[in-house]
Order: structure tokens, then sequence, then C-alpha cells
């Protein structure tokens, strides 16, 4: 198996962003919403745990997305540490006293054959909105 991953594997945007974060020694929120605007992802600000693999991001309770966030819908995780995470949001795991903890799937074109593990992010209820009821 060849452990190298072609550069053809993943897209150019993908491939801008990585080398971008790898020379940026300071954190830019402006950076990654706009990467994140290119690629039509959803970007949260979060603490993923300290160890090196992300199994759980914690999304602080700042203003909710700009757009409703959905199943399947394409995000961008980024903490202040600049480690960031693309994925999909794959299902609701449970409501939990003051947050939402959702399972969140690598994003295959972002990682190439090397995806990291599934991870759960826990939103703020604030971030959740239910239609009024009739």
């Amino acid at each position: 198996m060849d452990l190298f991953i072609s550069h053809k594997d993943i897209p150019p945007a993908i491939q801008t962003f990585v080398s971008s974060v790898t020379m940026e020694s300071v954190f830019s929120l402006d950076h990654f919403s706009t990467i994140a605007a290119d690629l039509h992802y959803v970007l949260l600000l979060g603490q993923p745990p300290p160890e090196f693999l992300c199994t759980a991001w914690h999304i602080s309770s700042q203003p909710a997305a700009s757009v409703p966030l959905v199943l399947s819908q394409h995000i961008l995780l980024v903490s202040a540490a600049s480690r960031t995470y693309f994925g999909h949001l794959r299902s609701i795991v449970k409501i939990e006293k003051s947050s939402l903890v959702i399972s969140v799937s690598p994003e295959p074109s972002a990682y190439g054959p090397f995806l990291p593990d599934t991870c759960h992010v826990h939103l703020p209820l604030l971030f959740v909105s239910l239609p009024w009821m009739h």
C-alpha cells in the first residue's frame, strides 16, 4: 500500500488551505472564514481535547452558524490553536443538559485515504431552533 497521498487525490482548495495553515503561526479567523466559504462549509469555532486524536469538540456559545445546520452539512471545525477538522454532520447522538451532541464523519475529499476518527461535536442548545407549533 502506498503511504503517500497524491496531490491529485485532494481538491486544490484544500491543498492551498493545508499549505497556508502550515506556513502561518498566527490564528486568523478571517482566513478560516474565507476557506470555509470557498469550500461551502460552515465554520464552527471550538475546542478539541488536548490529545492528538479529535474525539470530541466543544463549540463555544458563540452566535449560531449563519446557515441552519442540517444532517450531511459540511463543517470546518477550527480551534484557536489552528487545529482543524473537515467533516459532515452524520447523526444526532444525544441531547445533554446544555448541549446537543452530533456525530461528525471526516470528509474523505479533505484527507484522502488516511481518514481521522469520527468525532462528536457538542453544540450549545442555543444553536437549536425548532419550528413554531400551530
